[in-house]
């Protein structure tokens, strides 16, 4: 069995916040179940956080995890693509307040379009897709997000 593992699970270790002992609990049950990797898109975010100075230390750290980096298929980045296009075409134009729930339209001094935050980008995408082609689940605790645009998808914890 091969698990990918997402971003904030291996953040949740770095910096020991509240996900820590579940991140560490999840990866040695998915060592024991078979392997685990990470996409390239979690190697770069990982490297973009700054807690490493070098890619060397970076390694190391995945090395520790015995946490392989693998490319996603082509198969893979299609599908993130059209999971990306699906979520930029559903996504409401303004804002919601997240304590009331009131939803405001907010429109470009500029050009007058309508104005939407950026909740997910492409490489959410990617990840999900690279679990789902090239996996057989996925360790992260966004999981409503890939319930939703990976249903079949496996993603732990549960």
């Amino acid at each position: 069995m091969t698990t990918a593992v997402d971003t904030n699970v291996l953040l949740a270790l770095l910096y020991e916040d509240d996900y820590a002992n579940a991140s560490e609990a999840e990866l040695r049950r998915a060592y024991r179940r078979g392997r685990i990797v990470i996409s390239s898109i979690v190697y770069a975010e990982l490297a973009a956080d700054g807690h490493f100075e070098t890619a060397s230390e970076l390694d190391r750290f995945l090395a520790d995890l015995s946490i392989q980096v693998v490319e996603p298929s082509r198969e893979a980045l299609f599908q993130a693509g059209e999971g990306f296009q699906r979520y930029t075409d559903r996504r409401p134009d303004g804002l919601q307040c997240p304590s009331c729930g009131t939803k405001q339209r907010v429109h470009c001094e500029e050009c007058s379009n309508g104005l939407s935050p950026r909740q997910h980008i492409a490489a959410d995408f990617v990840i999900g897709a690279h679990a789902t082609v090239d996996g057989d689940a996925l360790l992260s605790f966004d999981t409503a997000f890939y319930e939703t645009y990976y249903p079949s998808l496996t993603v732990y914890p549960e």
